[in-house]
């Protein structure tokens, strides 16, 4: 149980998050799922919460390890979180009432990934392809020697190659269940606003009625 010093601590985080696409502070590990189609095209969506392999890597690899139950997960668009079916997923648009947010289109793998490297909002890219999952993580490096930051400060991100979720070095089944997720710490902090403060909260870059949080 997190006590309420720390639930205060994250509201005022929670407050203040934006869109992925703008500066904030970190609230979640934010991910993208894709999948190939039958011709080769890659459909994708953007993942707010527990983007980590043991929670939407696990999540993918035991409930959604076929094409055709696969695919139902992009019908909706971006999602604040995933969940067993798609009665237990949140979506933005059909759960949140936000405009509409298709899947993006890519014409192919190479342009999909080549669009994310660098992204370091996103830490975790996730395909199906070939009836599999595969990982990709957004990592660092040092910059090189004539890199215009003198004080060698900079680091360049870039993904990794992709691999199956079941082969990345930092998903251990074993362990989920031992820790809270993003998604269960959210809903508590929802759940202290809601005794505190004004009726409506920003979060995850729209407004939300804290009475409806949960």
């Amino acid at each position: 149980m997190i006590g309420n010093k720390r639930i205060r601590r994250l509201a005022f985080n929670l407050l203040h998050t934006q869109s992925p696409s703008q500066k904030d502070i970190k609230m979640s590990t934010r991910s993208n799922i894709a999948i190939e189609d039958e011709k080769g095209k890659i459909h994708a969506i953007y993942v707010h919460s527990d983007g980590y392999p043991n929670g939407v890597g696990h999540c993918l690899l035991n409930h959604y390890s076929s094409f055709k139950v696969a695919k139902e997960l992009f019908r909706f668009g971006n999602a604040s979180s995933l969940g067993h079916d798609l009665n237990h997923c949140s979506f933005y648009e059909r759960d949140w009432g936000r405009d509409e947010e298709k899947a993006r289109q890519y014409n192919n793998e190479w342009c999909f990934l080549s669009e994310l490297s660098g992204d370091i909002f996103i830490e975790y890219v996730y395909l199906f392809k070939k009836n599999e999952w595969f990982i990709s993580s957004q990592e660092s490096m040092k910059a090189p020697k004539d890199h215009w930051d003198t004080n060698k400060r900079a680091s360049i991100p870039y993904l990794t190659k992709l691999v199956r979720i079941e082969e990345h070095r930092d998903y251990k089944p074993e362990n989920i269940g031992d820790q809270m997720t993003e998604k269960d710490m959210i809903s508590q902090i929802g759940s202290a606003l809601s005794k505190i403060g004004s009726e409506n909260m920003l979060v995850q870059g729209g407004t939300v009625n804290k009475k409806k949080f949960n």
